[in-house]
C-alpha cells in the first residue's frame, strides 16, 4: 500500500489506541474486502486482536471499521461490509441484531478470541472464587454460558494460537483458523529508538530480572511458577533484583524477597518498551492449565523488539522460541534456575540472544509480515461463504 494511505491509517490507529473508548471508522468503498470489527474489549486485547488485525487488512488493500458490541448502529453498518468480525463480543441485543442483518445479506460471521472465554472452567483456571464474591462468580458463569450460546451462531472462528483453534473446533464443531498476535507498525516505531539507546548504553554490572504484568488478579499465580528459581538467583547473584511492572498484589510476594523486588505501576503502551529495556532478562512464566496454554507469546514479542532475551515456560504459547537461540524455555524449578543463571552469568550471550529474538520477530511476527496471509484468509472465508449459499 502506498505511503499516502499508510499515514492516515497510522494516525487513526494511534488515536484509537490512545482513546480506546472513542471508536470510529477507517472505511472506504472501492471493491476491496470490507471488514466490520465489533469488539467487546479495550486495552491490550483490543490492540492485538482488532487494531493490529485491522492494520493487516489495510496493508493488504482492504477496508475496515470498528464498533462497540453495544452500539445501536451496528445493524445499519452491515450493508457496507463483506464480513462481520466479532472479537470477544458479548451476547448483547445489538450483536444478535447485527448477526441477523448479516444473515439476511448472506455475509459470513466470524468470532475471534484469544482465550477460553466460553468455558465455565475459567472459574477454576483463573481462581475466580479466590478473588471475587459468590455473586460475582455467578455473574461470570452466566456470562460464559451466554457467550457460548452466541458463539454457536457464527460461521467460523479465528484464534490467536493453534492450541486455542483446536479447542474451539473440538468444542463447537465449527472450523477455526489461526492469525497469531503480531507487532504493529506503531509498536516498531515506539521500540526502535528505545532499542538503539539500550544497545548503545554502557553495560551495568548488576542484574535485573523483569516481569510485566497485565490485568489485576491475573498474574500472581503465573509468577509463582518461576519464583523458587528467582529466589535462588536473587540469593546467588550479588545485587540482583526483580522488577515487576503492572498490576500485581504485593502481598503475594514472600517476605524474604521484598527488599530485592521493585514494584512499578502499570504503564501506558507508549512507555512499555522503555520499561522493558530497563531489565536484562524478561520472565514469562505460566501456570500449566488450558487457559494459560491458550495464551499467546506477546511477552516474548514485546521484549524481543528491544533486544531483551526471554526465559519462558515450556508451554504452547512460547514454543515459537527457538530454545538456546532466540530465548530459553523452562519446564521445572531446576530448568528455570539453570536458564536464568545461564544468561545472568553471560552478558554477551544475553546480547546475542536478544538480537536473535529481535531479528526473528522483525521478520515473522509483525503486521507487515502477517498481512498477506490474513488478507487471504479473509477473502477465502468470504468466498467460501458465498459458494455455500449458491
Amino acid at each position: 500500500m502506498e505511503q499516502v494511505v499508510l499515514k492516515p491509517l497510522r494516525r487513526l490507529l494511534n488515536r484509537l489506541i490512545r482513546r480506546p473508548n472513542d471508536y470510529s471508522a477507517a472505511w472506504t468503498s472501492d471493491g476491496r474486502p470490507r471488514v466490520l470489527f465489533v469488539s467487546g474489549m479495550d486495552g491490550a486485547p483490543l490492540r492485538y486482536r482488532v487494531l493490529h488485525q485491522a492494520e493487516q487488512v489495510a496493508l493488504s488493500g482492504g477496508a475496515w471499521a470498528l464498533m462497540r458490541e453495544t452500539d445501536d448502529r451496528l445493524g445499519q453498518w452491515i450493508p457496507q461490509c463483506d464480513m462481520l468480525y466479532l472479537y470477544k463480543a458479548g451476547a448483547t441485543l445489538q450483536v444478535y441484531e447485527a448477526i441477523n442483518h448479516a444473515r439476511v445479506r448472506a455475509l459470513p460471521v466470524v468470532y475471534d478470541t484469544d482465550d477460553l472465554n466460553w468455558d465455565d472452567r475459567l472459574v477454576e483456571y483463573c481462581e475466580l472464587e479466590r478473588y471475587y464474591s459468590a455473586a460475582e462468580v455467578a455473574r461470570f458463569r452466566r456470562m460464559f454460558r451466554d457467550t457460548e450460546t452466541l458463539m454457536r451462531q457464527v460461521d467460523g472462528f479465528i484464534a490467536s494460537t493453534e492450541y486455542l483453534a483446536a479447542a474451539l473446533t473440538t468444542h463447537f464443531g465449527i472450523p477455526a483458523y489461526v492469525n497469531a498476535n503480531a507487532l504493529s507498525q506503531r509498536a516498531l516505531a515506539l521500540a526502535e529508538p528505545v532499542y538503539h539507546r539500550r544497545i548503545a548504553a554502557t553495560p551495568h554490572s548488576s542484574l535485573t530480572l523483569g516481569y510485566f504484568s497485565g490485568w489485576p488478579k491475573a498474574h500472581e499465580a503465573d509468577l509463582m511458577v518461576a519464583l523458587p528459581a528467582v529466589r535462588r538467583v536473587l540469593h546467588k547473584a550479588p545485587g540482583a533484583r526483580l522488577r515487576i511492572v503492572g498490576h500485581f498484589d504485593r502481598a503475594a510476594l514472600p517476605d524474604d524477597l521484598r527488599d530485592q523486588i521493585d514494584l512499578a505501576p502499570f504503564v501506558p503502551y507508549e512507555r512499555l518498551f522503555e520499561e522493558i529495556a530497563r531489565v536484562d532478562i524478561n520472565l514469562a512464566p505460566l501456570v500449566d492449565n488450558p487457559h494459560r496454554r491458550a495464551k499467546s507469546a506477546v511477552k516474548f514479542l514485546e521484549a524481543a523488539l528491544v533486544g531483551v532475551p526471554t526465559v519462558a515456560s515450556d508451554l504452547e504459547p512460547y514454543r515459537i522460541i527457538d530454545h538456546g537461540r532466540t530465548g530459553l524455555l523452562a519446564a521445572d524449578d531446576d530448568g528455570w534456575y539453570a536458564s536464568i543463571m545461564t544468561l545472568a552469568a553471560d552478558p554477551v550471550r544475553r546480547r546475542t540472544m536478544g538480537e536473535a529474538a529481535r531479528d526473528y520477530v522483525m521478520k515473522h511476527e509483525t503486521t507487515q509480515a502477517r498481512a498477506p496471509a490474513f488478507a487471504a484468509l479473509v477473502r477465502r472465508l468470504i468466498a467460501e461463504h458465498q459458494r455455500t449459499l449458491r
